[in-house]
């Protein structure tokens, strides 16, 4: 049998595919019945794809009719939801079949379509095999980037050739792809559309929703002792939906459940403006197809600027504009978090607002003695509608826990203030290094950046004592001197001492701490 058959093949409730920290590969549901899977693996980007998936199986078996109802959901029940869930529409999670998984069957009729419509005008042999070639499934690229190769791609080492896949990288993939695709031309060219009359297709593919617009959103949700507790955490109940008027078709239903016929039929009219579209997109239409992929754009979404929200993005209105956090390496998520908790201060108004945090916190309060807070995505370049991975593009994440009992409007208090000392920190290192680079008439501030960054990595490390002393202020002498530290090293990292100019400018410039170690 080859993977071309119509024969089901693969299925996802029961194969290893869904990478599991310190599991290896589990299935779908080992995802949900195995209560020893603490959190997923992978990249960022695909613990988000996988995160989604799950949160889309969970509110399609059961989401509860209020807060008072998803408060009583015990972890036992959750599980047995959603395992007799998958069990139910079991037949709907094979990955090759006559109904693949979040897959469009029908791209291959249109390709053929057009392979016709090619043969028929080509008036050479070089065109009859270009347009024979253009006709065969293309390359999957490397697998871990929601991504296609580019046609223009220079290769540049061995890592950038394309390999091919197996069936559980191949799942992966494809989960990965819908919510985070790469906008650009990778797509299919001059294919018809699937709904009649529809003119909204161009040569350059709209960006994935998830993705979103630019350099890519940072999405965050809170994280539980295990993987289940951690689903409850950011499941969302029927009052939670009602409240957002963006999702104006509500919860909606899955897209296994219910497979939209093109990019604009009722079905996916109704999906991309649902709750359930920010979990499980339909961005492309793709068909897995003997070692490559059939590649189409699919269901076109808003931007954030056009109404597109998801609950796990930190969002706010300034000045009547929308302003959100973006995933930047060179700012990890960690720097943000007093930014993305500002819901916490009643004297705020007008702050960031990731509802997967303000929704889930309080019940958290009365469910777990600990909770973490995750925060990733994927940083990208954009370029006249094509987006790429280059230069300091890169994936970035970041995990900080606390105890539920100090949560409140004075520990937040505490921790705003803490962020804003490092910030100062940060500045004071950069003023100083830039000052002593001055005075040796050495006129390059890439120096005061690099040891700003420099600042800015050692504490990293030192970020979750610093948040662990916002519940016992005692403690916060002991690791603000250790910070201070760190940020005295980034300084005489860059500046030396060893000649008597270099001890001079070194003096001049020093930067004094005195005001953060005695506040």
């Amino acid at each position: 049998m080859t993977i071309n058959s119509l024969e089901n093949r693969f299925n996802l409730v029961d194969e290893l595919w869904i990478p599991a920290a310190g599991k290896g590969k589990i299935s779908l549901r080992q995802a949900f019945a195995d209560p020893a899977i603490r959190e997923l693996g992978g990249n960022p980007i695909q613990k988000l794809a996988i995160t989604k998936l799950l949160l889309a199986i969970a509110q399609s078996a059961y989401t509860p009719e209020d807060n008072a109802a998803l408060d009583a959901l015990t972890v036992d029940d959750f599980r047995k939801n959603c395992l007799d869930y998958i069990e139910k529409w079991r037949e709907r999670f094979w990955l090759y079949g006559e109904t693949p998984f979040l897959q469009m069957p029908a791209i291959e009729g249109l390709i053929k379509r057009r392979l016709a419509t090619e043969l028929k005008s080509a008036t050479s042999k070089s065109a009859k095999l270009k347009a024979e070639e253009n006709a065969r499934p293309r390359p999957i690229g490397l697998g871990y980037y929601p991504d296609m190769p580019a046609e223009n791609n220079t290769i540049l080492s061995q890592q950038q050739i394309p390999r091919q896949l197996d069936d559980s990288e191949k799942a992966l993939y494809l989960v990965t792809l819908m919510n985070f695709a790469l906008s650009g031309k990778r797509i299919e060219k001059n294919l018809d559309p699937l709904t009649d009359g529809f003119t909204g297709k161009s040569v350059s593919a709209k960006p994935a929703p998830s993705l979103g617009n630019y350099v890519g959103y940072l999405h965050s949700h809170l994280v539980g002792p295990t993987l289940a507790d951690s689903l409850i955490l950011n499941l969302l109940s029927l009052e939670h939906i009602q409240e957002n008027s963006y999702w104006t078709s509500g919860l909606g239903t899955a897209p296994w459940e219910q497979m939209p016929k093109g990019e604009d039929c009722p079905v996916a009219r109704d999906l991309k403006s649902s709750y359930m579209a920010t979990l499980l997109s339909l961005s492309r239409f793709v068909l897995l197809k003997e070692n490559g992929v059939f590649y189409g754009e699919g269901i076109q979404y808003k931007s954030h600027k056009d109404g597109w929200r998801e609950p796990g993005m930190a969002i706010r209105m300034l000045d009547g504009k929308v302003k959100l956090i973006w995933a930047d390496p060179n700012k990890r998520p960690w720097r943000e978090l007093s930014a993305m908790l500002s819901f916490m201060d009643a004297g705020i108004t007008g702050g960031y607002d990731c509802q997967f945090l303000r929704y889930g916190i309080p019940p958290a309060r009365q469910r777990y003695e600990r909770i973490g807070i995750w925060s990733g995505g994927l940083a990208v370049t954009a370029n006249a509608g094509d987006q790429s991975i280059k230069q300091n593009n890169d994936f970035i994440e970041s995990f900080v826990q606390f105890d539920t009992a100090v949560i409140g409007e004075q520990w937040y208090g505490l921790l705003k203030v803490e962020m804003d000392a490092l910030e100062h920190l940060s500045k004071t290192v950069y003023t100083a290094t830039r000052g002593y680079f001055k005075t040796m008439n050495i006129e390059d501030s890439a120096f005061a950046g690099q040891a700003s960054s420099l600042f800015w990595q050692a504490c990293e490390k030192k970020f979750q004592p610093l948040l662990n002393a916002c519940d016992k202020p005692t403690s916060l002498p002991t690791v603000r001197k250790s910070i201070a530290q760190d940020a005295m090293h980034a300084f005489e990292h860059y500046c030396q001492k060893d000649t008597a100019r270099q001890l001079d400018a070194w003096a001049k410039n020093r930067p004094n701490f005195i005001k953060y170690l005695n506040p």
